[in-house]
């Protein structure tokens, strides 16, 4: 449901959104929770979809406020070969 809301929330949408918080948990606050969302969603859309914000209105300073923006900002990680040794059996060196 959240993400059917339209990026430029208005008032009357954050208020829709911090009600549904106060409706379903007792221990976040619905206002803050509902600018977070909206902040964090527009800057995921921007990293996501740049040709849309194209004017830069969107994107602060230019760092990702997001998780999905991090992680698409971090290069793919290389596949290294194990290093691993193995050893041979340890020889019984009992009396002869």
């Amino acid at each position: 449901m959240l993400l059917s809301f339209p990026l430029e929330a208005s008032a009357d949408v954050l208020e829709i959104i911090s009600d549904s918080v106060y409706a379903n948990s007792s221990t976040l606050d619905g206002r803050r929770f509902a600018t977070d969302f909206t902040t964090r969603r527009k800057n995921d859309v921007a990293v996501r979809y740049p040709s849309i914000f194209a004017k830069g209105t969107v994107r602060t300073a230019g760092k990702p406020s997001s998780m999905a923006a991090v992680l698409a900002a971090t290069p793919a990680p290389k596949v290294s070969e194990w290093n691993v040794k193995v050893s041979q059996k340890k020889k019984k060196g009992g009396a002869k």
